[in-house]
C-alpha cells in the first residue's frame, strides 16, 4: 500500500508534464528496478539508456559541494533529477541544482535553475561489431530560478554511449555542448566531453573514474576523480563521487553524495 502511494503521489509531478505532451502515464507491468536505466547522478556522464514506459526515477544529491576556483568561490547545493519513461526509449526529464549557497560576501542563497531534459534511446550495444549503445539529449535550462541564479535559457545536446568492455569493464562517455550566457547576455557555447570506467568488485557494488572537459574560447574547465555505487536493494542505488579540477578555472574539488529509487 505505501508503495502504491508513493508512486501515486510522484505520477501526479512527472504525470502532468506527460500530459501536457499528449501521453497518458501507464505504468509498465515490470518489476520497477534501478538497474534497468541506471542512476544518471552518480557519474559524470549520462547513460545511452532510458525507462521503460511509465516508470519513474527520483535520483537526488544532498551533498553537493564544488570548492573554489580562480574565478568563482565555493558553493554547496542540494540538486535532483526526476526522470519519467514517456515511451520505452523515450525518458523526460528534470533536473536542477536545487537550493544553493556560494560562499561570497553575500552568502548568496537561493533556488538554482529548472532543467527541462529529453533522452531518446537510439541504438542498443552490438558486442560482435564492438558498437555502444547510443543515445541522444537535449535540454534546456531555463529561468525558473530565484534572482541570482537566473542565467538566461540555455540549450544543451549531447550523444550518450555505452560499452562492455573485456574483464567487464563498462565505458560510459557523452560529447555534446553546452552554453552559457556571459556578463552582456550573450551566448557562449562549450564542447562538452564526460565519460566514467565502472567495474563491479562484488555483487551489486561497482567502483568508477571518471572525469570531464568543457572547452570554448581558450578557456577549459576539466576534472577528474573515482566514486563508488551501492544497489543493497532493487530499487534503491547509493553513490558517491569526489574529483578534482586541473584547471585554474575548475572547482578546486567536487564532492557528491546521493541516492536513486526506482518506482
Amino acid at each position: 500500500m505505501r508503495d502504491f502511494l508513493i508512486k501515486k503521489n510522484l505520477s501526479s509531478v512527472l504525470g502532468v508534464m506527460a500530459f501536457l505532451l499528449g501521453q497518458s502515464p501507464s505504468y509498465a507491468q515490470s518489476e520497477p528496478s534501478i538497474k534497468s536505466a541506471g542512476a544518471d547522478l552518480a557519474n559524470f556522464p549520462n547513460s545511452a539508456f532510458t525507462l521503460p514506459e511509465g516508470q519513474a526515477y527520483v535520483e537526488v544529491s544532498p551533498v553537493n559541494y564544488s570548492g573554489s576556483s580562480a574565478n568563482a568561490p565555493s558553493q554547496y547545493s542540494a540538486g535532483y533529477l526526476l526522470r519519467y519513461g514517456l515511451f520505452d526509449d523515450l525518458e523526460l526529464r528534470l533536473m536542477s541544482s536545487g537550493i544553493t549557497v556560494i560562499d561570497d560576501a553575500q552568502k548568496t542563497t537561493g533556488m538554482s535553475a529548472q532543467t527541462f531534459d529529453f533522452k531518446w534511446h537510439l541504438a542498443d550495444a552490438n558486442e560482435e561489431m564492438l558498437l555502444p549503445a547510443v543515445g541522444l539529449e537535449f535540454a534546456l535550462q531555463t529561468n525558473l530560478a530565484s534572482r541570482a541564479f537566473q542565467g538566461g535559457t540555455n540549450p544543451s545536446l549531447s550523444l550518450n554511449f555505452d560499452q562492455r568492455l573485456p574483464y567487464e569493464i563498462d565505458i560510459e562517455y557523452n560529447l555534446g555542448f553546452v552554453s552559457q550566457q556571459n556578463e552582456v547576455g550573450q551566448s557562449q557555447y562549450q564542447l562538452a566531453l564526460s565519460w566514467a570506467i565502472q567495474r563491479e568488485i562484488v555483487t551489486d557494488v561497482a567502483v568508477f573514474a571518471n572525469g570531464y572537459t568543457n572547452t570554448a574560447n581558450g578557456l577549459t574547465t576539466s576534472a577528474i576523480g573515482a566514486g563508488l555505487q551501492w544497489i543493497p536493494v532493487e530499487r534503491l542505488a547509493l553513490f558517491a563521487n569526489v574529483s578534482g579540477g586541473v584547471t585554474k578555472t575548475t572547482p578546486s574539488v567536487f564532492s557528491l553524495v546521493g541516492f536513486a529509487v526506482a518506482f
